[in-house]
C-alpha cells in the first residue's frame, strides 16, 4: 500500500495501551499501524522518534462566536479553531443557543452559517434550549438527533438562558426517549440570586466577593437536583465544568442510585484558585468565570476525580474577552463577563501538570482528552483513538519541549492570557488533522475552512 504520510517510530498512546510503532495515513484516515512501514511507500515520512503520538484532543465545550448580552466573545470560529489546533485539539463541539421564541432548528442553522468556511479543524454543535413555550420545541429533539445533533444543553441559572424545574423535567423526558445526552450548567438559581443581591446591597461589589455569591453549595444543590430529575426520567446527564468537591460528592450519591451521570472539569479549576480574585488593580477581574475559582482543596478533589475515573472528560469552556471588557471599573462582580481563554494551553498544561507530575498516566490523559469525549458525544471510533479506519487525527507531544505562555504569542484574539508566564515541560509540537499537518514543530500550517462539520451519533457510555 502507498501512504500519503507515515509517522515513524513514535510511542503511540491510547486510552488502553502504549507501544512504539509506525502509523500509515491514506486519504485522511489511519490505514496501517505496524512496527515498521516501508518509507519508500510514503509520499512523506515524519520522524516521531522520542515523541508521544496521541489521538488529537476533542474539546466538547467551547464558546466561539458566542453572543452574551449582545456582545460577542473575542474568538470566532477562525481564531478559536486556530488556537485550538495550535494546542493539540483536532475537533471541538460549540453551542447553538436558542433565542426566545425561536425553533431549535433555526438556532442550529444560524450557528452552522456562522461556522461555515471558518474553522481549521472539525466541529459539531450542542443545542442549547432556553425557551420551552410549548411541546413544539421538544418535538424537534428526535429529528435534531437524527440529523447529527444528538446533544442538548440547559442552564439552571443565568437569566437569559435558564429553565425552570418543570421545563427541565420536560427536556430530560424528551431526551431520554431519544437517547440524547443533556449537558447541564448546574448552579442553584435561587441561592445565587439571593446571595448576589445581598452582597450588592451591602456595597460588596468587588470581585473578591464573587465566590461568596456563587458558593460550592449552589453547585452541589443544582447538581443533586438535576441528577434526581435524570433518575426519575431515565435521562443521561453530563455536568459541564464541575468545580468543587461538594458537587463531585453529589455526583457520587447520584451514581450510587444507578443514575447515568457523566462529568467534565476544566483547566481553570485544576490550575487556578480563588486567591486570584484578591489580586490588586482589578487584575482579579480577568479570572471571573461561572462557577468561580474554588479552594486549593477543591483542586485536589478534582485531580483525584480524574485519576479515579469519576470525572470522564476535560474540556475548556473557552470564552474569551478583551481585558478592557473584563476590567471595566463600572462593573460589579455580578456583571463582569465570565470566561477564560484555554484552548491553546489546555492540553499541554494537562500533560505537564498531570502526566509529567505523576497525577495521571499517559493512558488516562488520552481517555479524558480524546477517547471519552468521542464516546460520550457520538464521534467514536471515527475520532478519539489511534486505530485503522479512524480519522488520522494525531498530536505529537515532545516530553522534553519547554513551553512558556505569553499572550502576544497566543493565537487567541484576546489580549491577555490567564496563564501568563506559566512554564511547562512537555508540549504538543506537531498536529495532524485528517492526515494533514496543520501544526508542524509549533508553526501553524492549516488554513481556515479546512475543518468539516461532524455529523454525530448517539452517545456511548464510558
Amino acid at each position: 500500500m502507498e501512504f500519503d504520510l507515515i509517522v515513524r517510530d513514535g510511542r503511540l498512546i491510547t486510552a488502553e495501551s502504549s507501544f512504539t510503532a509506525d502509523v500509515g495515513v491514506k486519504d485522511g484516515t489511519i490505514a496501517a499501524i505496524a512496527s515498521t512501514l516501508s518509507a519508500s511507500s510514503a509520499v512523506r515520512v515524519l520522524d516521531a522518534k522520542g515523541m508521544l503520538v496521541a489521538p488529537g484532543a476533542i474539546d466538547v465545550h467551547t464558546h466561539f462566536a458566542t453572543d452574551v448580552g449582545g456582545v460577542a466573545t473575542a474568538d470566532d470560529y477562525e481564531s478559536g479553531s486556530r488556537a485550538a489546533a495550535a494546542g493539540g485539539i483536532t475537533s471541538f463541539v460549540n453551542f447553538a443557543f436558542q433565542r426566545r421564541g425561536e425553533s431549535l432548528h433555526d438556532a442550529v442553522e444560524r450557528e452552522v452559517a456562522k461556522a461555515e468556511g471558518k474553522s481549521l479543524i472539525d466541529y459539531g454543535f450542542h443545542v442549547v434550549i432556553t425557551d420551552v413555550p410549548s411541546r413544539d420545541v421538544l418535538a424537534e429533539i428526535p429529528s435534531l438527533a437524527e440529523e447529527g445533533f444528538p446533544s442538548l444543553k440547559l442552564f439552571t441559572t443565568i437569566d437569559d438562558f435558564r429553565l425552570g424545574d418543570e421545563e427541565i423535567l420536560h427536556v430530560l423526558t424528551a431526551a431520554a426517549k431519544n437517547a440524547v445526552m443533556v449537558n447541564v450548567h448546574a448552579e442553584d438559581h435561587g441561592l445565587v440570586s439571593y446571595l448576589t443581591q445581598r452582597l450588592l446591597s451591602e456595597g460588596k461589589t468587588e470581585v473578591h466577593h464573587l465566590p461568596d455569591a456563587r458558593p460550592p453549595e449552589a453547585e452541589a444543590l443544582a447538581t443533586a437536583r438535576v441528577a434526581a430529575y435524570a433518575r426519575m426520567t431515565g435521562a443521561a446527564v453530563y455536568f459541564v465544568h464541575l468545580s468543587c468537591r461538594e458537587a463531585l460528592d453529589a455526583v457520587r450519591s447520584a451514581r450510587a442510585t444507578g443514575t447515568r451521570v457523566f462529568v467534565e472539569t476544566r483547566p481553570a479549576y485544576l490550575y487556578l484558585d480563588r486567591s486570584r480574585y484578591a489580586l490588586p488593580y482589578r487584575e482579579g477581574n480577568k479570572y471571573v468565570t461561572w462557577p468561580p475559582l474554588r479552594e486549593v482543596s477543591d483542586q485536589e478533589a478534582l485531580w483525584a476525580g480524574l485519576r479515579h475515573g469519576e470525572i470522564q472528560t476535560y474540556a475548556t469552556d473557552h470564552s474569551t474577552w478583551l481585558a478592557a471588557e473584563k476590567m471595566d471599573p463600572a462593573l460589579s462582580f455580578a456583571d463582569i463577563p465570565a470566561g477564560l481563554s484555554n484552548v491553546q494551553t489546555s492540553i499541554g498544561m494537562l500533560f505537564g501538570e498531570g502526566v509529567a507530575k505523576g497525577r495521571l498516566t499517559e493512558n488516562q490523559f488520552v481517555a479524558v482528552t480524546a477517547t471519552n469525549p468521542a464516546k460520550l458525544f457520538g464521534l467514536w471510533p471515527r475520532k478519539g483513538t489511534l486505530a485503522v479506519g479512524s480519522d488520522a487525527d494525531m498530536m505529537l507531544i515532545d516530553p522534553e519541549r519547554r513551553f512558556r505562555v505569553h499572550a502576544e504569542t497566543m493565537e487567541s484574539r484576546s489580549d491577555f492570557d490567564p496563564y501568563e508566564g506559566y512554564e511547562s515541560m512537555g508540549w504538543p509540537v506537531t498536529v495532524i488533522a485528517r492526515g494533514e499537518l496543520i501544526v508542524e514543530d509549533g508553526q501553524m500550517r492549516g488554513c481556515p475552512g479546512r475543518g468539516r462539520w461532524l455529523r454525530r451519533e448517539r452517545f456511548q457510555p464510558v
